[in-house]
């Protein structure tokens, strides 16, 4: 079932929103509380699952974004779990995400 453009830019908006809520929580309880790694996880594996239905055309036109990190992270939690950085996920969620929803917007 294809979704539509609006229904794949709501779905990023949504996780972007996750990801501020999860990053709200605190950088101590994300070290401590495996519950949100798995979140954080759930989180960057929507989002690259979104890069992989958007058309070419947004793709392109928005360059600022790097793409292929963002398809490849989507393999590393879903199907790499096991070598997850989550240091590396924590900064993919705190700086990265954001950064990704500005551009959305613009």
């Amino acid at each position: 079932m294809s979704r539509s453009l609006s229904e794949l830019l709501t779905d990023l908006n949504e996780a972007v929103a996750a990801a501020a809520q999860i990053v709200r929580l605190g950088k101590e309880r994300w070290d401590t509380d495996p519950i949100v790694h798995l979140a954080g996880e759930a989180v960057v594996g929507r989002i690259g699952d979104v890069a992989t239905k958007l058309p070419t055309q947004l793709i392109q036109e928005t360059p600022q974004v790097p793409w292929d990190e963002v398809r490849g992270m989507r393999i590393i939690v879903d199907h790499l779990y096991h070598a997850v950085d989550y240091e590396i996920l924590w900064e993919t969620l705190r700086d990265d995400v954001p950064e990704l929803g500005l551009a959305m917007e613009r």
